[in-house]
């Protein structure tokens, strides 16, 4: 639950160090690689991860890998 993204940002946060809150600094709020890595991480498994803004507020990730 919460506000989301903006429609722009959702696909920009898997960028490497791309950072959507610029009110937090990398002491108190992480590096912004996170997401870069499990995108990665989920396409060397031929498999994908999402984003979407959920209709009842907040993100929601989705991480699909193919069955063995």
């Amino acid at each position: 639950r919460g506000v989301g993204l903006p429609s722009a940002e959702l696909e920009k946060v898997f960028e490497p160090f791309y950072r959507c809150e610029t009110s937090r600094s990398r002491d108190t709020g992480g590096t912004g690689l996170g997401l870069a890595i499990a995108r990665n991480v989920a396409q060397l498994h031929h498999g994908r991860v999402g984003l979407r803004n959920h209709p009842e507020g907040g993100v929601e990730a989705t991480l699909e890998l193919p069955r063995s």
